[in-house]
């Protein structure tokens, strides 16, 4: 029996059940480093005093009484201290073991333990685990600071990231279900925009308030059904606010002068390459200056803000109004000939004829308008505005005039 112990890949020692030693195979000898000559005849504790000699006993009398195999799973892993054979980036310090306790058949009072080698399964395991708890930590990360929304194959949000639901307010309850549409995310359409941005969309935040963000389509995490897809949404909204800063006057909210300047060449880009025609006007208010001085300036500026709002509500959607400087405001509006924009104007400065405006009373504002002539640059549009405005200061104010189209249109 000894030889073909010595053959196995296992360690085989068998005891009695004080635990002493009685028989010890080469791979106890190999891996223990002790021969079998020291090792028989002397308690298994004195090898190895770290031994849970009083749990091996328990399991020993256990698998001997009941003349069935008992097994063991040491605490810590090995029930004998046996140095890795081999060297490796390993978790562990010492090889790691499974323990059987066989009876032996031909004397009851003998047990054979049987030691495998288990390193390479439990090396497995616990780098599977570890691989488990980071990716587990990397999931968290992420539903904890990136905004991702599960989408259905209708469109319909699934599930929503802990970082989403936190910056909407929304809750999962409310969200489930709710279309793109309605969450004002717009059709699953996030192709890259002409400037290689992907769309900005504007959610409603749970208390009303707008969230800007920009929407992609995640890659590799389609479900396997492939009826739900993942959108990963980037937080724009303090760029659009600092976007605003710099767009907008600080006391009216107009559009300021340089945010005009990039409108207006952008409409005569559309001209040139779309046909689209359009106008502008130049306003100005009556006798400001009279406003400051007798009521002093924050009564000018009250009147500036009002003077804003009017114009806003009196103009259409897609008209553009800015601060053009001062008391000076100028309005841009698309599709719209020399016509239209004397109509526009008129109706601007009858309304503002009509208004209250305290604590002054009454208000009036000159005109200018002009049409865009084909080819014209910038500079010569707002230069024939400008005379129109000055002409109708010159005539009495509180009138529109509309600026003679020019000689030739100037090269743009």
């Amino acid at each position: 029996m000894q030889s073909v112990a010595d053959q196995l890949s296992s360690g085989i020692l068998i005891v009695d059940q004080e635990l002493t030693v009685l028989a010890w195979n080469r791979w106890m000898s190999q891996h223990a480093e002790i021969d079998a000559a020291a090792a028989v005849g002397q308690p298994l504790d004195a090898l190895f005093p770290d031994l849970p000699a009083a749990t091996l006993k328990r399991r020993v009398k256990a698998a001997l009484q009941l003349q069935s195999p008992s097994y063991l799973q040491p605490r810590k892993g090995y029930l004998f201290r046996v140095a890795l054979d081999r060297i490796i980036d390993s978790h562990f310090a010492y090889m790691q073991q499974r323990i059987r306790i066989l009876p032996d058949e031909n004397q009851s009072h003998r047990a054979i333990i049987v030691v495998d080698d288990v390193t390479a399964t439990r090396e497995a395991e616990a780098r599977a685990a570890a691989a488990a708890e980071a990716s587990r930590r990397y999931l968290e990360l992420i539903d904890n600071h990136v905004m991702t929304l599960g989408v259905d194959a209708n469109e319909r949000a699934t599930r929503a990231s802990s970082a989403l639901l936190q910056a909407s307010g929304w809750t999962l309850e409310r969200l489930r279900g709710t279309t793109l549409d309605a969450l004002g995310l717009g059709q699953l359409d996030t192709q890259d925009t002409d400037n290689g941005q992907l769309p900005e969309r504007a959610v409603l935040r749970a208390d009303g308030s707008t969230l800007w963000v920009r929407v992609r389509k995640a890659q590799g995490l389609e479900a396997e059904a492939g009826d739900e897809h993942y959108l990963v949404l980037q937080d724009i909204s303090l760029q659009k606010e600092i976007q605003a800063l710099s767009e907008r006057d600080a006391l009216t909210g107009a559009y300021n002068r340089m945010k005009f300047d990039q409108l207006l060449l952008e409409a005569i880009s559309a001209e040139q390459r779309y046909g689209q025609h359009f106008s502008l006007i130049l306003c100005d208010i009556d006798h400001f200056k009279r406003i400051n001085d007798n009521h002093g300036h924050l009564v000018g500026d009250s009147v500036l803000k009002q003077f804003t709002t009017l114009l806003q509500v009196q103009t259409r959607s897609n008209d553009q109004l800015a601060r053009w400087g001062g008391e000076e405001f100028v309005v841009l509006l698309p599709l719209a000939n020399a016509e239209a924009a004397r109509t526009a104007a008129e109706k601007l400065r009858q309304a503002i004829l009509a208004a209250h405006w305290p604590p002054i009373g009454k208000l009036s504002a000159s005109f200018g308008a002009a049409f865009h002539a084909p080819q014209e640059s910038a500079d010569s549009l707002l230069d024939r505005a400008d005379v129109a405005l000055y002409q109708a200061k010159e005539a009495g104010r509180n009138r529109v005039c509309v600026a003679a189209a020019p000689v030739s249109a100037p090269e743009a």
